[in-house]
């Protein structure tokens, strides 16, 4: 370009079209073309990567309830291979019955048999007999080992003799030799409450309350001193109440019957404080944890003051 020459400028037209020849001296650089972004548009793309999270959370979930569910069968295979069968229980063997002879109709016929009369048992081998003892061991098998008599055992026919251990029986049997006896089950035994042999006394006190338990149903003597009088709840019988911690002793009578022979609330309590005697048919109750033994009369002359 000579002095005095204006440059030569770039043909007009579009702006991002780079010119064909050669770029002179003096000249603007050519204008550099705009480079499209790949990227969708910014409305399609949001929604592009939602489905896309979706697709991977419904993915993974299965994964990993696939993996779950093939670790839980596994947890109940080793579980049911952790677990051993339970054990068929052995059969009982077979018990050998010895042969007895027919049993007497009535239990008047059978000797009785304790540790109190030990020389008798040999004379009754081969016989009925009614066998009173204390076991110290039942089992299984039928098998009993008395405390009392010493050295004498018992073989049931049928049955187990576990819960008898402890116990206090009468057993209906035939003896097999002077220290085994033959039962043929658990219906010919009968177990004993250790109070009915204890030896009877003409007069009772709030001591022997569990005896008089033992002995309800039939008659006795009763001591103690009188704390009150009342009514019955149906309000049909006196009763007197006697002192006692263990039981609630009551002396009861019908106030028809005790009106005949003269005998009313106000004179019944002129016995309270005193010492009483009272005879009468004893009773046993238990309401809830209350435990009540009655001693049921009928006549001013079932009670006398001693003290």
């Amino acid at each position: 370009m000579t002095d005095g020459q204006k440059p030569t400028l770039p043909p007009a037209g579009n702006p991002g079209q780079q010119p064909t020849g050669p770029i002179q001296v003096g000249q603007d650089p050519p204008t550099q073309i705009p480079v499209t972004s790949l990227a969708p548009p910014p409305g399609n793309g949001g929604k592009m990567l939602i489905i896309i999270g979706v697709l991977v959370a419904l993915i993974g979930g299965g994964i990993w309830l696939l993996s779950s569910m093939k670790g839980e069968a596994e947890a109940g295979v080793e579980q049911k291979k952790e677990q051993p069968k339970p054990k068929p229980k052995p059969r009982p063997k077979p018990r050998k019955a010895e042969k007895t002879e027919e049993r007497p109709s009535s239990k008047k016929e059978m000797a009785e048999l304790s540790s109190e009369n030990r020389s008798d048992f040999e004379k009754n081998v081969g016989k009925w007999v009614r066998l009173q003892g204390e076991v110290e061991t039942g089992d299984a098998e039928g098998v009993l080992i008395f405390k009392k008599p010493a050295k004498m055992k018992g073989q049931l026919v049928k049955g187990s003799a576990e819960h008898l251990t402890g116990q206090i029986i009468k057993v209906i049997g035939w003896m097999i030799s002077e220290e085994k006896i033959q039962i043929d089950g658990i219906f010919d035994i009968t177990t004993i409450d250790p109070m009915d042999l204890l030896p009877k006394k003409d007069v009772y006190t709030s001591e022997d309350a569990k005896q008089l338990v033992a002995l309800r149903t039939t008659k006795a003597t009763f001591k103690g001193k009188v704390k009150k009088i009342r009514l019955s709840k149906d309000e049909k019988s006196l009763c007197i109440v006697f002192e006692c911690e263990s039981h609630e002793i009551l002396g009861v009578g019908k106030i028809d019957q005790l009106k005949k022979v003269e005998v009313t609330e106000e004179t019944l309590k002129e016995l309270v404080g005193k010492t009483v005697k009272l005879k009468g048919k004893l009773e046993y109750l238990k309401i809830d944890e209350k435990e009540q033994i009655l001693i049921n009369f009928k006549d001013k002359e079932d009670y006398e003051v001693v003290e």
